[in-house]
């Protein structure tokens, strides 16, 4: 049985090469700055934050990803501008990524006759991330194939990304491009050569924020999160969250993959954000993959709107 897992993490690594590699989190929302970068600096805050998610517990080496984030309005004011940037560390079986990369944003106020404020925003980023593969990790059937490199090796690939984000009070969506020069590296050991390709990934968002109390103190929140790789299918996030008295998080979300999830969050004195995901999947494959879990936290420096989101 233990072979076949290590089978099976072989399978899962090779079927995602050319599909979506970019890391996946479940608490997209609190984070929409790592989804596109115009989304910099529109939550009107600045903050600091950590996300770290433990998916298919079951697994020997199961994925896990981890984040420090931070962003700002500062910027914005005057200049009508947002910075945001993240350090990510991302393993996946013998293979693993470290990377970091900065976002700007700058935004345009649009008229509105109701007086409620909307925007645009533009954004690009640019990231850095070093790849490493554990070779000696690897299970393979033919151990003379000069297509797999059998020692510890790493790549380094630059990339950029750039997206749109229209907003205001209660609602947003964006479209957003990473790894947009999808560029090509190798694995390279003293006899073996292997290559990375990144491939070019397409995101589109779409975030609510409906009043449902009579003073406006519980709040529906639904948000869809759409992503395309290249070679691969489309995947589709749905959640809905309820903020209620501006302290309490509740949610439920689905996505194409046959995964349920649930969310729990709580808002402490304005100024720290602690949120925790469980998800579970519905395929055949659960009884050897197992449940995933995520779990994040926000220390929010100043405000303009404690909340919003």
């Amino acid at each position: 049985m233990n072979k076949y897992i290590h089978i099976l993490i072989i399978m899962l690594f090779v079927g995602t090469m050319d599909a979506q590699q970019l890391p996946m989190f479940q608490q997209y929302r609190n984070f929409g700055y790592l989804v596109n970068p115009a989304m910099s600096g529109a939550e009107g805050q600045e903050a600091i934050g950590v996300l770290y998610r433990y998916q298919w517990t079951k697994m020997p080496k199961a994925p896990m990803t981890a984040f420090a984030t931070f962003d700002t309005y500062r910027f914005k004011e005057d200049n009508n501008m947002g910075l945001s940037g993240f350090l990510y560390h991302d393993r996946t079986g013998p293979t693993m990524s470290n990377g970091l990369g900065i976002n700007y944003a700058y935004s345009i106020e649009i008229p509105s006759w109701g007086g409620e404020s909307h925007f645009v925003s533009f954004g690009i980023q640019a990231s850095f991330a070093q790849h490493r593969l554990n070779g000696d990790e690897l299970i393979i059937n033919d151990i003379d194939d000069p297509l797999v490199v059998g020692d510890k090796t790493s790549a380094f690939l630059p990339d950029l990304g750039a997206g749109i984000y229209y907003y205001n009070e209660f609602m947003g969506f964006g479209f957003s491009a990473p790894q947009i020069l999808g560029l090509t590296s190798n694995f390279k050991s003293e006899t073996e050569t292997s290559p990375i390709n990144r491939e070019r990934h397409l995101y589109a968002q779409i975030f609510g924020k409906i009043p449902l109390g009579q003073y406006e103190d519980i709040f529906l929140m639904p948000s869809i999160w759409a992503k395309y790789a290249f070679h691969a299918p489309l995947h589709l996030d749905f959640n809905v969250k309820m903020l209620i008295y501006e302290k309490y998080i509740v949610g439920i979300g689905y996505n194409t993959a046959n995964m349920v999830s649930g969310e729990l969050g709580l808002f402490l004195a304005e100024q720290y954000r602690f949120g925790y995901s469980y998800s579970t999947q519905f395929t055949e494959w659960n009884i050897f993959l197992g449940d995933s879990h995520e779990v994040h936290f926000i220390y929010i420096f100043d405000s303009e709107h404690m909340g919003r989101w």
